[in-house]
């Protein structure tokens, strides 16, 4: 996928698995991590090592669950970060988040393309289920629909979560 698809389709999805901008936007900044740490590691090189070591989502899901435990599982909280009280475990959370959305970017590769799943160095599970467009940075009708597929899921997500039993039953009370 692209940065731009990336960075849509993980904050999309985080806020609507957690209704938090504070998380998603943490998501969002590390959607792209795994192949900007490619250039860091391989710099010229990169082509040839691209969706191998840095997208073995082991290790970033490693450190994404051992910084939501040193949070004590919480969702990030910005009241939090700017008045101190518990500040740490809010940091700790949104470094998660920041994990979290490098995990996100491998399982959003898998869809596209193939990564690797034991091997770190084999890419050997993905799904091919759309194309990617031939042109730099463009995005093709396959991510375009997987985009907002993601955003619609967000949003039908968010919008459960904001109701209530009382607005159910309201609700059916009107039907």
């Amino acid at each position: 996928m692209t940065g731009k698809g990336h960075r849509l389709s993980t904050f999309a999805f985080v806020a609507g698995a957690t209704a938090s901008p504070v998380a998603a936007m943490f998501s969002l900044l590390g959607s792209t991590f795994p192949d900007s740490s490619e250039y860091l590691i391989f710099g010229k090189r990169r082509n040839r090592y691209h969706r191998r070591y840095t997208h073995w989502f082991v290790p970033w899901l490693v450190l994404a669950l051992t910084c939501f435990n040193r949070a004590g599982w919480i969702v990030p909280r910005l009241s939090a970060l700017i008045d101190g009280r518990e500040a740490h475990r809010d940091v700790w959370a949104c470094a998660g988040f920041w994990f979290m959305g490098c995990v996100l970017h491998i399982l959003e590769d898998a869809w596209c393309g193939t990564v690797p799943f034991l091997r770190p160095w084999k890419r050997d599970i993905g799904a091919h289920v759309f194309k990617m467009s031939p042109n730099f940075g463009e995005l093709s009708n396959g991510e375009k629909v997987f985009i907002v597929c993601s955003i619609l899921i967000a949003a039908i997500s968010l919008a459960i979560r904001t109701l209530t039993l009382k607005d159910l039953v309201h609700f059916w009370n009107l039907i």
